[in-house]
């Protein structure tokens, strides 16, 4: 007896009888017990967990694409031939001031340098290369074998040859151009199995690229140079005809330059405008006195006040009025002495206005006369203007001389400069770094590559685990189960072979398909310690602890097709069963029954014929001799209205009979998706165990057979055995450690 059970009856679950099982306060998470420091993760546990499983599952496949990865570059790394890539760098400035009219060039920095960049990527500057070091002629270099004619052929620079062809071809393969955006440097790398020639050609190139560049750059300077000195003439001759036209004009209305701005004319014209200007001040100044004069005395004028003889005058009138007043006073008005005073006073004061008479009339005199100035000016400056056209004329003449003399001068100057930078050998290129024999291949880096191909090797095991994963339906561990199906109760039945080293389940653990079981099947009764039979002892448990109140009567054993091992369970849950009560097992599988077989017990009379109505229930019922309190109703099949006879009211019958006669009714039905058989069943019984066969039943295959199931509102699937499960195998490795806890001899 297991340890579960002595555990079961210590605690009085079980006692021999239905009615003495008492119901479990809680349902185990597993189907059978498991030891707290071996239970594998939970669901909800780390995803990487789950990431392992997968690669454990599937690490021979894995391990295979990593093996064929890695072989293949570590192969293919050192098939290939060793490469030489020199690297040598050019420095390219701006070009300066090149040879144009307005004397700078077109477009920024950058831009300058890019267009460096590409011209070095320029088939042109291959073609020179390759002529210049003879490399058409080089078998080697262009793979393929050289004719006779194509060694004497004349190279046009138009049209090349089908050597020149091919060395292009593989001249453009093996050259590398990166520019440095950072700086102005350009790095230029060719790649040769040769490293002498691949130092050779990528300093060659540099070489052909300054010369080349030099050299267009002379030619422009050269081209443009000739044309304007042609051109040169002809602006001299340009430059002499208007300078003698201005001098001919100068004299015929004679008119000298005094300086580059200056002229005698506009000397005069600047005169005759100053004394204007001067002749209208004063002529405003002293009309302005004389209006002030018409508003008043002639005291107001200034002239007036500060002329001295005026002044003396009025102090003299005032002195002399002084002394008048006082003789007055003291003498009367007709002494002698107040008339000579008063003759004295109006003397002076005639002399007074006769003397401000004067000043008045030389302020008119200076009016009249600036006024006369100013009508001269006017006339003069009137006359000048009619000079004004010739002066126009004059001007345009002088203008247009002097815009042929300068450009004649500046193209002078141009020529001159170009001829010295046509001699110059000063180049904007200069080579910072030169390309140098390596003495070792820069490609193929052998240790990169292999640890690139373990690299991608291992990743690409890893996610072909997965991809296999994703697209393998097949259901392998519990874990399967509880993610895709969503049922928790699940038992495992492991992968047992018979003495006889056959495999010891029927179809579905890789027996065939004949109408009898392999050697071994009744593992419960032939090998009662072997994990197969510990899992089957799980089950029951877990059947019977499954309803609280009153464990399960009648329990329907299905599968969703043939060969996953649905008789085998059945078999042996009858005979756990047996060992706790009276109990029958029913072949309901009237197309290929083997539950007869299995037990040794004769089939010539079964389920069919009860059914038929030719036997009755006692007469097929057969007690098996080799397990108390165990009787089997075979199913005799053959019959070709199966499903007709399993779906009649006799069947709901035969099963009330037996419920009524037996303590536990186990029935093998046939598969459900194929047949209807199970699926009508499935209402006669209290509970069904659900047999998949791990690697060979898939995720849709359950989920139809549920479905089904539910539409015709079957009995609860109890449990879900995983049959022939490989404890062998790493996702198995925590239910090894159970199975080998359980089935080591006691310590």
């Amino acid at each position: 007896m297991s340890k579960n059970f002595e555990l079961l009856r210590q605690a009085g679950v079980i006692a021999g009888t239905a009615e003495t099982i008492a119901p479990s306060p809680q349902r185990r998470e597993h189907p059978f017990p498991v030891p707290e420091t071996v239970k594998p993760p939970n669901k909800s546990g780390a995803e990487w967990l789950r990431a392992l499983r997968v690669v454990y599952k599937h690490w021979r496949l894995s391990a295979l694409f990593a093996a064929v990865v890695i072989l293949t570059v570590t192969i293919i790394t050192f098939a290939m031939a060793p490469i030489y890539a020199p690297v040598a760098r050019i420095e390219v400035d701006p070009p300066g001031e090149t040879f144009s009219l307005d004397g700078g060039i077109s477009g920024d920095d950058s831009e300058y340098l890019e267009t460096q960049a590409q011209n070095l990527k320029s088939d042109q500057l291959a073609v020179d290369v390759i002529r210049r070091l003879h490399l058409a002629q080089d078998a080697a270099f262009i793979g393929e074998p050289i004719s006779g004619s194509a060694k004497d052929s004349d190279p046009s620079p138009y049209q090349l040859t089908p050597q020149e062809n091919a060395a292009l071809q593989a001249f453009r393969a093996r050259l590398k151009i990166e520019r440095n955006t950072a700086s102005r440097l350009i790095a230029i790398s060719f790649a040769s199995t040769d490293p002498k020639l691949a130092a050779l050609v990528t300093n060659s190139t540099i070489d052909t690229f300054i010369d080349d560049t030099y050299k267009q750059r002379n030619d422009a300077i050269m081209r443009s140079s000739t044309w304007l000195s042609r051109q040169l003439d002809d602006i001299h001759n340009r430059m002499e005809d208007s300078n003698r036209i201005l001098a001919d004009y100068q004299k015929s209305i004679g008119v000298a330059d005094v300086d580059a701005n200056k002229s005698t004319f506009t000397e005069q014209m600047s005169d005759l405008d100053r004394q204007l200007t001067e002749a209208q001040s004063d002529r405003i100044q002293l009309e302005a006195l004389l209006k002030s004069v018409k508003a008043g005395t002639p005291d107001v004028l200034p002239e007036v006040r500060n002329n001295p003889v005026v002044q003396q005058l009025n102090t003299r009138v005032a002195e002399v009025r002084s002394e008048l007043a006082q003789a007055s006073v003291i003498y009367g008005a007709n002494h002698p002495k107040v008339k000579q005073l008063q003759s004295q006073v109006n003397e002076l004061q005639a002399q007074l206005e006769a003397q401000k008479s004067a000043v008045l009339g030389s302020i008119r005199t200076s009016y009249s006369a600036a006024r006369a100035r100013e009508e001269l000016m006017q006339s003069q400056i009137k006359g000048t203007t009619d000079q004004l056209s010739q002066i126009a004329r004059y001007n345009m003449l002088r203008k247009e001389a002097q815009t042929n003399t300068d450009l004649y001068n500046n193209l002078y100057a141009r020529v001159k400069e170009a001829g010295i930078a046509a001699a110059s050998k000063s180049s904007n290129i200069r080579v910072v770094d030169q390309a140098r024999v390596l003495d070792s291949p820069t490609r193929p880096n052998r240790m990169l590559n292999i640890l690139l191909g373990l690299f991608v090797g291992l990743a690409g095991g890893v996610g072909v685990a997965f991809l296999r994963e994703q697209f393998d339906t097949r259901i392998f561990t519990p874990e399967d189960v509880r993610g895709w199906i969503g049922t928790s109760n699940i038992a495992i039945v492991p992968l047992f072979f018979a003495p006889n080293g056959q495999p010891g389940l029927p179809p579905g653990n890789g027996a065939d398909s004949s109408s009898k079981l392999a050697p071994g099947v009744r593992f419960l009764l032939d090998r009662p310690h072997s994990p197969e039979a510990e899992a089957l002892r799980s089950l029951y448990t877990s059947v019977m602890l499954s309803r609280t109140g009153s464990p399960p009567q009648v329990v329907l054993v299905v599968s969703s097709f043939p060969n996953e091992g649905k008789t085998t369970v059945a078999v042996n849950l009858a005979m756990a069963m047996a060992q706790h009560g009276r109990t029958c097992v029913i072949d309901a599988d009237l197309r290929r029954g083997r539950v007869a077989a299995a037990f040794g017990v004769p089939g010539n009379l079964g389920l069919t014929d009860v059914l038929i109505g030719t036997a009755s229930l006692e007469q097929v019922q057969l007690e098996v001799a080799s397990v108390p309190n165990l009787a089997v109703v075979p199913a005799h099949p053959g019959s070709v209205a199966a499903g007709q006879l399993v779906c009649s009211e006799r069947m709901r019958n035969i099963i009330a009979e037996l419920r009524a006669n037996y303590q536990y009714v186990v029935i093998d039905s046939a598969p459900i998706l194929p047949f209807a058989d199970g699926r009508a069943l499935s209402n006669l019984a209290d509970g069904l165990i659900f047999v998949g066969r791990a690697g060979l039943t898939t995720r849709e295959v359950v989920s139809r057979s549920l479905e089904l199931l539910r539409e015709v509102n079957s009995a609860p699937v109890l449990e879900f055995v995983l049959n022939a499960a490989d404890l062998n195998s790493p996702q198995y490795r925590y239910y090894q450690y159970a199975y080998d806890y359980y089935t080591s001899p006691a310590r």
